[in-house]
């Protein structure tokens, strides 16, 4: 079993489900007498610093306070590492070129589960950052060809600020979560065919029964894909983790 490295507390709540899924999944692909837990280490910085510089568009030095900590799980014995957020993989680029691991991108494990299940049309769901930015929504177009629609208008402001004044901090609220049922009905009603929940806190909230349509859960698939390959056997060619530019 390879040892997972974990860049999280951006932000915690999602942390704990990643920490929850990872551990889950490893003892019922092991099976036995379900004691087995992962291998992994976690490493974060304070998201306070994160989040300021994302606002203020310093996204080199979000890069660099991201790397940092990917390097303490090299250092840690990590195999390979994965941050537990979508809106930092605007400096994606940056960190991975810093941190001398295998790096597990989260579009695409979730892009992979869109084109397998036959989808062409997604509806996303995210930060303002990650809605309106190229990270998540280019790839999904020029690595999977795919159709991407976003939430616009009030939709957006409301997943927006949902996620910096409630979902970062661990509040779930019901009206919040009709706000969120809203512009998943909206997606829809523009031609959505599946629903990615481009935000890791949002699967915390956000229900399959909240959409008329398929939800993909970034979190969750990031977590599987972590998985695959802390259990894949060994090829001798080291660790293929998905497509890099």
């Amino acid at each position: 079993m390879k040892t997972i490295g974990i860049v999280g507390g951006v932000a915690w709540p999602s942390s704990i489900a990643y920490y929850r899924l990872i551990n889950e999944m490893t003892s019922q692909r092991l099976g036995d007498d379900g004691l087995h837990s992962a291998r992994l280490v976690l490493a974060q910085t304070d998201f306070e610093e994160v989040d300021r510089n994302q606002r203020e568009g310093r996204w080199d030095v979000v890069g660099d306070l991201l790397a940092e900590q990917g390097n303490k799980l090299k250092a840690a014995g990590a195999d390979f590492f994965l941050i537990a957020c979508n809106t930092v993989h605007a400096a994606a680029d940056r960190i991975e070129s810093a941190v001398d691991l295998p790096f597990l991108h989260i579009v695409d494990p979730a892009a992979r589960q869109v084109r397998e299940r036959g989808f062409t049309t997604v509806g996303l769901l995210g930060s303002r950052y990650t809605m309106t930015g190229d990270y998540f929504v280019n790839r999904l177009r020029e690595r999977y060809d795919l159709k991407v629609l976003v939430a616009e208008g009030e939709h957006q402001e409301n997943v927006h600020n949902a996620l910096c004044q409630e979902l970062a901090k661990g509040v779930f609220l019901a009206a919040t979560r009709n706000k969120f049922k809203a512009a998943i009905a909206d997606l829809v009603e523009r031609g959505a065919e599946v629903v990615v929940l481009g935000c890791t806190e949002f699967g915390l909230l956000v229900k399959p029964e909240d959409s008329p349509v398929p939800i993909i859960d970034t979190a969750v698939a990031h977590a599987e894909a972590a998985v695959d390959l802390a259990l894949a056997p060994e090829t001798g060619q080291g660790h293929v983790v998905g497509p890099r530019r």
